[in-house]
């Protein structure tokens, strides 16, 4: 049977929205709520975040929201907002304010069909550097902005740290090289720095 989707409604910012939407897959009719995000083409693609429901599902959903409505609305703020909650709030939203900002003129092109197994090159215009991501390399999938956005600060440093040992291991590599030309020895650190940060993750 004809797959089939047909959108309700839709809720947050331009390139990451929940859509609610009716969803018939494999025969199966379902109401589906899932986030959506915008890839480098400008097309919405699907998260892993979302659910379906099925008619059983859904009705006692619906049962939910129709007794507890006033709790639910309450507990999510919708509404009146009281003082003390809304300087929480702000206190929450100044902590959160960048102290750092990144500078200079550096672009990123995600290539799909890379030359070689390298993670990445870098070429350089001017003063502008552009830098060329192999996206099917398993590291390049691990910093995809769909799956940083699925990640800690803490899972997002510990990927920074990953891509720092992996050049001090290609480093500790090319000490002992027997080569002596810069452009070959350059090269072969490349290789060994993605070949190392190609370890450090696993598809799950």
């Amino acid at each position: 049977m004809t797959n089939f989707e047909k959108v309700l409604g839709e809720d947050g910012p331009s390139r990451k929205r929940k859509r609610f939407y009716l969803n018939l897959y494999e025969g199966h009719r379902l109401f589906g709520i899932r986030e959506f995000y915008v890839d480098k083409f400008g097309e919405f693609k699907p998260t892993r975040r979302g659910i379906n429901l099925n008619r059983d599902n859904f009705m006692e959903l619906k049962r939910v929201l129709d007794k507890d409505e006033q709790i639910i609305l309450e507990w999510l703020r919708i509404g009146h907002i009281p003082d003390e909650v809304l300087r929480y709030q702000q206190a929450q939203e100044e902590a959160l304010k960048k102290n750092f900002r990144v500078v200079g003129d550096v672009e990123l092109t995600e290539v799909n069909n890379f030359r070689d197994q390298h993670l990445f090159h870098v070429k350089h215009q001017g003063g502008k550097d552009m830098v060329e991501l192999n996206i099917s390399h398993p590291f390049a999938k691990a910093i995809s902005e769909e799956e940083i956005s699925r990640s800690s600060p803490s899972e997002i440093r510990d990927l920074f740290a990953r891509i720092f040992a992996a050049y001090a291991r290609s480093r500790s590599l090319l000490l002992n090289s027997g080569a002596s030309q810069p452009e070959i020895l350059f090269e072969q650190t490349e290789f060994d720095w993605s070949e190392f940060a190609r370890e450090y993750v696993t598809e799950i």
